[in-house]
């Protein structure tokens, strides 16, 4: 009988040395495992971080605010390119909103101010006629005794004959005020029948007119320390009768030379206005317009002249109307008052 033996001890170092091989293999494959997939993470957490940041900054108001370029091409890469294209378009229809709504909120001051100005154009139409009626009728009743005293003032002075001179004052007084009353008696007929008032229309030159209105009121400059400045820069003609222009710039240039009791400056200019207009400034360097006159102007029978009628400028402004134009005031900046006429060219009424 043959015994054979082997030793133990190096099969069991060998064994210990192989198992610790695989473990150190296995760490190795872990670690390296645990290395790719956080590089692999990094690279999904990384854009979705990027997508959350952008829509807090946009959420914050800054609208302009995008993800960017992103290194992953897969579909989280797609999914950011997608969220920035899906900004630009909202950013896009936001604009487009505030574009409309700009252009909307325009439309509806320009529609207010449209309403506005026809109401008012209904309220002056409603107090012409209702002004109309009244002042027919009153025109009618004080245009008789009106021609009985003118009449029984001739008898007086035939009857007086030399012994008239002595009276000559009083009589001439009570002619100027029989004058004064005809005149009155006109002004109200012209808001009653203004049609019946309307001349005929053609194409004047602004400067012959001023220059006209000029030699009818140099007999209340010549007594005034008033100097006159012209600006006829005017190179239209608009369409209106000339006596009735004639009519509006004198009581406008009657207002100012009153306007100015203690002198000043009279200022005449003409410009071409836009939309086919001519725009006429009649300015003084007198008390000025404050804002509880200007806001009751053109109302009729308001004057703040002791012998005033209130009818002045009104009946101006009615005028002008009537050729489709319009008579604005306004305070002047260096003191005084300023009072524009815009005339159109084709004169055609409202």
């Amino acid at each position: 009988m043959l015994y054979v033996g082997f030793l133990e001890q190096p099969f069991t170092g060998l064994k210990w040395g192989a198992l610790a091989a695989i473990g150190a293999a296995f760490f190795a494959v872990m670690i390296a495992a645990a290395m790719v997939s956080l590089r692999g993470a990094r690279g999904i957490f990384r854009p979705i971080e990027q997508m959350a940041q952008t829509m807090q900054r946009v959420e914050g108001g800054e609208m302009e605010a995008r993800v960017g370029h992103v290194r992953s091409n897969d579909e989280i890469g797609q999914l950011a390119g997608h969220l920035d294209h899906l900004l630009d378009t909202i950013a896009d229809k936001t604009r487009a909103l505030e574009r409309w709504n700009a252009e909307l909120d325009a439309k509806v001051a320009e529609r207010t101010r449209e309403l506005r100005s026809a109401q008012q154009q209904l309220v002056r139409s409603e107090k012409l006629a209702a002004v109309g009626q009244l002042t027919a009728s009153i025109a009618h009743e004080v245009n008789n005794p009106i021609a009985v005293i003118q009449g029984n003032l001739d008898l007086a002075r035939e009857l007086l004959g030399e012994d008239a001179q002595r009276v000559q004052g009083e009589l001439r007084l009570v002619d100027e005020q029989v004058e004064r009353m005809r005149l009155i008696v006109t002004q109200l007929l012209q808001f009653a029948r203004p049609n019946e008032f309307a001349g005929y229309v053609d194409s004047v030159d602004t400067r012959e007119v001023l220059e006209g209105c000029l030699v009818l009121v140099a007999h209340l400059l010549s007594r005034t320390h008033i100097a006159l400045v012209r600006d006829y820069r005017a190179t239209r003609q608009p369409a209106l009768n000339r006596n009735e222009l004639q009519q509006v710039i004198v009581n406008l240039l009657v207002n100012a030379v009153h306007a100015m009791p203690e002198g000043g400056t009279l200022t005449l200019a003409t410009r071409d206005g836009g939309d086919d207009t001519v725009e006429i400034d009649v300015m003084d360097t007198g008390a000025g317009l404050p804002p509880e006159i200007l806001a009751e102007l053109f109302q009729p029978f308001v004057t703040h002249k002791k012998d005033g009628t209130g009818l002045g400028l009104w009946i101006s402004r009615s005028i002008v109307e009537r050729y489709g134009g319009d008579i604005r005031a306004a305070q002047r900046p260096e003191g005084g008052a300023a009072f524009t006429v815009v005339l159109r060219l084709d004169g055609r009424p409202r």
